[in-house]
């Protein structure tokens, strides 16, 4: 199989390995992510930093529910009064 690296979807081991170190650095990940999903011509890359994008909007809005379902309108605290009462 040949690899055509003047294929706008070809991304070499290095460019990977550099996006991983990157998307490792707090603060910088996340403007970085957003620079690549929207950036350049490599469809491949774009692809996966937007799935990423998703993944994190799926993630903060299951986070935003679990709190307004076990903590945010007082559930929490009545729960907390249960545990204790079955404790007495």
């Amino acid at each position: 199989m040949n690899i055509d690296q003047d294929d706008k979807n070809y991304v070499s081991v290095g460019s990977w390995m550099g996006m991983m170190f990157v998307t490792a650095i707090p603060i910088v990940n996340l403007i970085m992510i957003l620079v690549w999903a929207v950036a350049g011509e490599n469809e491949s890359r774009k692809n996966y930093f937007r799935a990423i994008i998703a993944w994190i909007l799926i993630g903060v809005a299951l986070c935003v529910i679990l709190f307004f379902v076990g903590g945010g309108l007082g559930a929490g605290s009545v729960l907390q009064k249960l545990i204790q009462q079955n404790q007495n």
